[in-house]
């Protein structure tokens, strides 16, 4: 039985950070399952959303991150669950997380993609989004589902010395992310704000539209949860 929960690990990193967090919007978080969503930039996302929202989240995370020693560690006690190498469909990770999810979990998907931490990049700055959390949606059967869009707004951070991109390279050569002469930021939040924005309904009408219909659904709702999290972004 581990010592410490998913959540009491999220709460004792941001502490070690010396990390201050603000939260908005925490009314508009419905109770049960949910996938939440959110820009990302640090290694502190997965457990500063947990702590802001007050519940254990299980995030989807780069295979990378459970190759190397202590950050493996740290991984797995917080709950997420690795993608697996060179796989293009994921089908371990959906069928998890849909597991999850029908326990009344939370389910935490970085759309923007590990890329993003990868580079040095303004707080305010996003990549665009992936719409894997949407087809997470789609393949549940719960009825309905929230889908929570987070924007983490950075009011004040430091940079840690950054991590050269060849010790990445050692864990995983095949990884396109980690070619180069490059290094990894490792940004630490001082003071941050997170907003959680209105919950975007997936319903089983939504999943019973077939072929380009479907597609057009998908795609419309993860423009509309990028716009959601870039507009809190730039407002939060």
């Amino acid at each position: 039985m581990p010592l410490i929960s998913p959540l009491q690990l999220a709460e004792l990193l941001l502490a070690l950070c010396n990390t201050q967090v603000w939260v908005q919007g925490r009314h508009l978080l419905p109770p049960g399952p949910a996938i939440i969503i959110s820009n990302h930039r640090s290694f502190l996302d997965a457990p500063l959303l947990m702590a802001a929202l007050g519940r254990p989240i299980q995030f989807a995370c780069h295979y990378y991150l459970t190759q190397v020693p202590g950050l493996r560690e740290i991984v797995l006690e917080l709950g997420c669950i690795p993608l697996k190498q060179g796989c293009a469909n994921q089908v371990h990770f959906f069928r998890q997380a849909e597991h999850h999810l029908h326990q009344c979990g939370s389910i935490g998907i970085f759309p923007e993609g590990a890329r993003q931490i990868t580079r040095c990049c303004s707080p305010a700055e996003m990549a665009p989004f992936q719409a894997g959390f949407a087809h997470l949606a789609y393949r549940s059967h719960l009825d309905p589902l929230p889908i929570i869009p987070i924007s983490i707004h950075v009011r004040q951070e430091w940079l840690a010395p950054p991590l050269p991109l060849a010790l990445f390279r050692w864990v995983d050569p095949t990884e396109p992310m980690f070619r180069g002469e490059g290094s990894h930021p490792v940004v630490i939040y001082e003071d941050v704000s997170v907003t959680i924005g209105e919950p975007l309904w997936v319903h089983q009408e939504d999943r019973e539209a077939r072929g380009a219909e479907k597609q057009h659904r998908i795609h419309q709702l993860t423009d509309k949860a990028y716009q959601t999290v870039q507009e809190n972004l730039r407002y939060g």
